[in-house]
């Protein structure tokens, strides 16, 4: 996990991890968790077999503080 400045706070898997077709992989974040500010993100090293399709990365954010419920999701991006 990156914070807003770009550093590098916190590490989720110490190893690499091996995934199955249609697998998923949760990373929950406490919503009172505030350490990687609003610009907090998350790198992923990822690599597959030549011919296999690739991963998709989404983020599914849910906050149920006050009065009123509020989720959106977002998709990863590759880059090089």
């Amino acid at each position: 996990l990156y914070n807003t400045s770009g550093d590098l706070i916190r590490t989720y898997f110490q190893q690499p991890i091996f995934l199955k077709p249609m697998e998923t992989v949760e990373i929950v974040i406490d919503e009172k968790d505030k350490e990687g500010g609003t610009g907090a993100n998350f790198l992923f090293e990822w690599s597959i077999k030549p011919g296999l399709v690739e991963p998709i990365f989404e983020g599914v954010m849910i906050s149920t503080l006050g009065s009123q419920g509020l989720s959106f999701t977002t998709e990863g991006l590759r880059i090089q």
